[in-house]
């Protein structure tokens, strides 16, 4: 009897000191410090709801299990032994696990949660409730005092008998997950302890040396006194018992769910005949098994294999893009496995470490013994290996012609978010381009100068982060605009604002990116085509959460453009791609002197509309300007009746057969069907077929041939590999003019290799559905160089490339309704009175000069010289004396002396004008391997690290609540 007392006593110390010592740093620590900033967090969308759902369920599980052990088994000793390790201990732990380790659970992972909760759940009900079938036919079988009180509301539902049939199935996986879990916690317990008694004798000797004194003493000096005093001694207390708990528990955990799993099929049997109840155990293992053996099957694994070589012909191309979704299942699956594996298999080498260094376990035993884990853990550890992240990225960007981050950005969102860190979330959120940065107010002024007009865009910044964020646009202007200026401020005062400089392109990219990585205010403004140009101010001041001070607390941006006037008035920048910035109805408009309001949908996503009408609709007048060296540039308006369709001429057309093609094929063929019928006739038409790995490019003599409808778009090319193809194919065929005819391509997949090739005629690339956000240097060089230009459709193209031919050879470019014509002396009078435009009122228009200096600078391109190098400075020398962006000369806003000499430096480099290609792919804060170690320390260290661990957070958190008080 006196021993009963003892274990009696013993188990009544154990449930209520781990329970009392829990709550106390729970309620004083864990849910002010973790579980508020952790729903704010939720509330902001920063982390996923199911997040705080389980720390709700960390703090709530001791807490009911308190109240339901005080009521239910306080006089039950025996009972509150099997309630904790039963149902409290495992439930707390499958918490801590989600809410601290467990990040974007996988179905496999999913499956293997789900069925721990609902077993904890059908060992609770069995322990409050008993068998939920006839108890009256089952005798001597239930030990729980509880079993005759009333079913739950559920099952008195769904009627005894299912109720019989739920409570069999649930404890048929009660004796699988028993087994699984005892024995994976069994690797633990061993190890753990060892550590606990060896941590205790030091521990013990440690106190009696008083090395201890110095770093306890330290906590006072930060103040951290009274909150060391309940921290440290709850923390030692709960860490010794939590040791000493789960030494015995995978022993316990084990009997109690087998032993209850073997009660309740008993109990069924004696009810139903043993045949039903042997049926309903296995057919459930059976069918869960079947289950759990589909959903261990990673998709990367297969897709790996599919994607190794690239396909040979349309039959597998058709094959593998009707898998698609597998396809695409797989390669996320790969690209995200930091966030959704605790580690890969052959990284996962914790047990091993843990019995060879701890045990002096033999390498072969060891090894053995990781090996047998993996097995059990295999739904949470990932089937391939680090390397397999980039691989993935690479092949989603070569089958799906677009670059991952951007083609699954949900899917990557949701990954990156899945943590109960609020920092890291926020960290994750920041590198997937979020709206972070709100749009204020917006201001544009437009100042008419008759056929040309100046258009100034001012925009106010207001950051929504605490972290420091960049706003980038990618937009397009006409193709004749100048853009003249772009500057930076902390408030709207111009007097204060940063001004900009006009620097070689590849010295104003290094620069910008330094001064980023160093987080000094810089703006830098490139042109990245023809007609597209990007923008990027660095940083927006981050959101004051918590203290005030007097540093800035907005970015203010303005951007001057020149442009022409067309039919529709005054072209307004177009928006092809935004990160960061948001704007909405709250945003502050006024265009052209107006207050404008937007609403719903339409707030969301307009930016700017596309034209402002003119104010003056006199008819268009001729331009000139005479600049330095005697070069002048005409402007000659243009009547729809001057434009007209080449004859007679060779031209070749190169189709892009990537995959993103498809979206297009309407156009294809719509722009094919044009060719045959408007062009093909009067003129001879070549087709070059390019194709994208694995498959050679075609050559079609004549595109009357060709079956737009036969195609197969697949895979990826870049515009320079197709001019590649082209080069090959063509031999000794020359042609007038090349038309390539490709989509809104993925600029994101470009890269910085030179094009070996040289293209004598004019390149002119037919974007089908929109231009593309920009090209990489090498192939906008080709462009510039050989005369050509870019269009959005085959007809626009083709008229621009006769009308400039029928213009004369002084023609520069025909485009924005204007021939633009260069010469390095002016017209004689007797030309000039011939003319069937008016003479220009003032040809030495200096409103008008930065606009013919960029018409200048694109007949200078197309000069040949021996040495690039110096063709580039005489057309930076040009776009820096009119202060103009130009595919060779950027604009920086530098802020600072130490900036003006990088800058300094950077241009006095050769490589001044090499740009690299930026895609705007974020690198993702991966999480770390928590399987993977390099050495185990020794007990004494772990105890040490503990005791610097908790003085740290003790500090941390007192000085985190001080800046919240502030």
């Amino acid at each position: 009897m006196k021993i009963k007392q003892v274990f009696d006593g013993v188990f009544q110390t154990i449930f209520w000191v781990w329970n009392l010592t829990f709550l106390s740093i729970v309620y004083l620590g864990i849910l002010p410090l973790l579980g508020v900033p952790l729903i704010q967090a939720t509330i902001d969308g920063t982390i996923p709801l199911e997040f705080s759902l389980t720390m709700a369920a960390t703090i709530a599980v001791p807490t009911v299990c308190t109240v339901i052990g005080a009521r239910r088994f306080r006089k039950q000793p025996l009972q509150l032994m099997r309630w904790f390790y039963g149902v409290e201990a495992p439930l707390f732990l499958l918490c801590l696990l989600r809410l601290f380790l467990l990040r974007e659970l996988t179905p496999a992972s999913s499956q293997i949660i789900a069925t721990i909760a609902l077993c904890i759940a059908a060992f609770s009900v069995e322990m409050l409730y008993g068998y939920l079938g006839q108890r009256e036919n089952v005798q001597n079988i239930f030990d729980s005092p509880n079993s005759h009180n009333q079913q739950p509301r559920f099952f008195m539902l769904i009627g005894e008998k299912r109720s019989a049939w739920l409570q069999l199935g649930c404890h048929s996986l009660m004796v699988v997950v028993g087994i699984w879990a005892a024995t994976l916690l069994l690797y633990y317990a061993l190890p753990v302890a060892l550590y606990t008694l060896y941590g205790f004798l030091f521990v013990v000797i440690q106190f009696f040396k008083f090395t201890w004194v110095s770093p306890f003493l330290e906590m006072f000096k930060y103040g951290a006194w009274a909150s060391a005093l309940i921290w440290i001694p709850l923390s030692f207390i709960l860490f010794g018992l939590t040791c000493s708990l789960f030494v015995v528990m995978p022993s316990l955990y084990g009997f109690l769910y087998i032993h209850s799993g073997r009660k309740i099929w008993q109990s069924f049997a004696a009810q139903y005949g043993k045949n039903k109840a042997l049926m309903g155990s296995l057919g459930v293992i059976a069918a869960w098994l079947a289950i759990f053996s589909a959903l261990q099957q990673q998709p990367q694994v297969a897709v790996m294999k599919m994607l190794a070589t690239p396909p040979a012909n349309d039959t597998v191309r058709q094959t593998l893009l009707a898998k698609s979704d597998m396809i695409r299942s797989g390669l996320v699956n790969a690209y995200l496995s930091p966030y959704r594996y605790l580690s890969t298999v052959g990284e996962n080498n914790h047990i091993y470490e843990i019995y060879k260094n701890i045990w002096i376990f033999p390498d072969e035993a060891a090894q053995t013994l990781q090996n047998s884990y993996n097995f059990l853990m295999s739904p949470f550890l990932y089937q391939g290996s680090s390397a397999d992240v980039e691989k993935a990225e690479k092949l989603y960007g070569e089958f799906f012609d677009t670059e991952l981050q951007k083609g699954d950005t949900e899917a990557v969102k949701h990954a990156v978010q899945s943590t109960s860190n609020r920092e890291e979330a926020k960290a994750g959120l920041l590198n997937v381009n979020q709206e972070k940065v709100w749009l204020q107010s917006q201001e544009v002024t437009v100042k008419e100068n008759g056929d040309w007009a100046d258009v100034q865009l001012y925009e106010v910044y207001k950051n929504q982060t605490p972290n420091l964020q960049e706003v980038f646009y990618y937009f397009s202007l006409p193709e004749s605009a100048a853009v003249t200026g772009v500057w930076l401020g902390d408030t709207g005062d111009l007097n204060k604002r940063f001004v900009f400089t006009v620097s070689p392109r590849g010295a104003a990219q290094q620069v910008y990116n330094q001064q980023v990585r160093e987080r000094v205010d810089p703006a830098l403004l490139e042109q990245i085509g023809p007609k597209q140009y990007r923008l990027r101010a660095f940083p927006i001041p981050a959101k004051r959460e918590f203290t005030q001070t007097d540093g800035p607390t907005e970015m203010h941006l303005w951007l001057t453009y020149k442009v022409m006037r067309q039919p529709q008035g005054w072209a307004m920048p177009v928006l092809a791609e935004k990160r960061n910035i948001f704007w909405n109805q709250n945003t502050r408009r006024t265009i052209a002197e107006k207050e404008v309001k937007y609403s719903g949908k339409e707030a969301r996503e307009t930016w700017l509309p596309p034209f402002l009408p003119a104010a003056a609709q006199q008819p268009l007048t001729a331009q000139q300007a005479i600049l330095a060296g005697g070069n002048i540039i005409s402007a000659k308006p243009l009547a729809d009746a001057n434009y007209s369709l080449p004859q007679g001429k060779k031209f070749a057309v190169i189709l892009d057969t990537s995959r993103s093609m498809a979206a297009e094929s309407k156009e294809v063929k719509e722009t094919f069907e044009w060719l045959k019928a408007n062009a093909a006739g009067k003129n001879g038409v070549d087709l070059y077929i390019a194709s994208a790995a694995g498959m050679p490019p075609k050559f079609v003599e004549d595109v009357r041939n060709f079956d737009a409808a036969k195609v197969t778009f697949y895979g990826t090319i870049q515009l320079k590999d197709m001019l590649q193809q082209f080069a090959q194919l063509r031999g000794d065929k020359s042609y007038d003019t090349v038309f390539l005819v490709s989509d809104r391509h993925s600029y994101e997949l470009s890269d910085d290799r030179k094009l070996k090739l040289s293209i004598s005629s004019p390149l002119w690339t037919v974007h089908l559905g929109g231009l593309p956000p920009g090209y990489d240097d090498a192939t906008l060089k080709v462009i510039q160089d050989s005369g050509g230009g870019v269009s959005t459709d085959m007809k626009e193209a083709m008229q621009r490339v006769a009308t400039t031919a029928a213009s004369g050879e002084s023609t520069v470019s025909v485009v924005d309704g204007y021939a633009w014509s260069y010469a390095k002396t002016p017209q004689s009078k007797k030309t000039a009175k011939s003319a069937t435009v008016a003479e220009p009122k003032n040809a030495g228009n200096e409103g008008f000069k930065p606009i013919a200096a960029r018409q200048l600078i694109t007949a200078l391109s197309k000069q040949k010289s021996s040495n690039q190098l110096t063709q580039l400075d005489a057309m930076h020398a040009v776009a820096k004396n009119f202060k103009v962006v130009t595919p060779y000369s950027s604009m920086i806003v530098l802020v600072n002396d130490a900036q003006r000499e990088q800058l300094k430096a950077a241009e006095a480099k050769s490589d001044r004008f090499d740009r690299e290609v930026e895609s705007g792919k974020e690198e993702l804060s991966k999480p770390n391997n928590p399987l993977n170690v390099s050495g185990v320390p020794e007990p004494e260290e772990w105890l040490l690290l503990a005791v610097g661990a908790i003085g740290l957070l003790v500090i941390f958190f007192r000085q985190r609540r001080a800046k919240m008080v502030g």
